[in-house]
């Protein structure tokens, strides 16, 4: 997580500093999978670690007519245990949206939809069908005007092409026992919210 933290705090930095120069705003966003990342057809030597946060900054572009152009980098990690071998791994996801905001004030509900492409990285042990992926992006949550600072809570859904994971477990063949299959989700919703200028 180190590696990927100090980054994350320059562009953080980078973004604040910026933000002073309206329609350019930006911040770091927080949250948390309400989906687990992978499944497997057959638990008896498969187990996943429970979910990490999601972490990573945002630049936002404002536009006339409550339109805006965000662009994120969210970082999450993903730990699990096959035939008692720890594999660990990360996944880097980079959507790209268009939000409409609604109502003028403090608070400014919005949807959201977008595409998004996806890293998976440092992943050992097992096969892999796609490092990469693609897919569509939808949420929809609210802004929240705090002096100087923006609160942003929503619910962001992400439809993925391609699965991951579509494999069997090395070593898990027995007589007349399918092998067990590890898959990743291509369906999958988070909670997320941003702190931003």
């Amino acid at each position: 997580m180190s590696k990927t933290f100090l980054p994350i705090c320059v562009v953080f930095a980078i973004s604040a500093g910026i933000a002073g120069g309206q329609p350019i705003g930006g911040g770091i966003k927080l949250g948390a999978p309400f989906t687990d990342a992978f499944q497997s057809i057959s638990t008896q030597s498969f187990q996943a670690s429970p979910q990490h946060f999601v972490v990573g900054p945002y630049v936002e572009v404002r536009l006339p007519d409550n339109l805006s152009i965000e662009g994120d980098a969210l970082h999450q990690a993903l730990d699990f245990t096959i035939a008692g071998a720890s594999l660990n791994s990360g996944s880097w996801e980079f959507p790209i949206v268009i939000k409409h905001k609604f109502l003028p004030g403090p608070f400014k509900p919005y949807f959201e939809a977008g595409v998004a492409f996806s890293h998976l990285s440092d992943i050992t042990g097992i096969a892999v069908n796609h490092n990469e992926n693609f897919g569509i992006v939808a949420g929809v949550g609210g802004e929240i005007h705090l002096l100087h600072f923006k609160l942003s809570p929503e619910i962001r859904y992400d439809g993925w092409f391609f699965r991951n994971f579509n494999t069997s477990i090395p070593g898990s063949v027995t007589a007349g026992v399918f092998p067990e299959v590890l898959q990743s989700h291509r369906n999958q919703l988070a909670f997320l919210v941003g702190f931003g200028f």
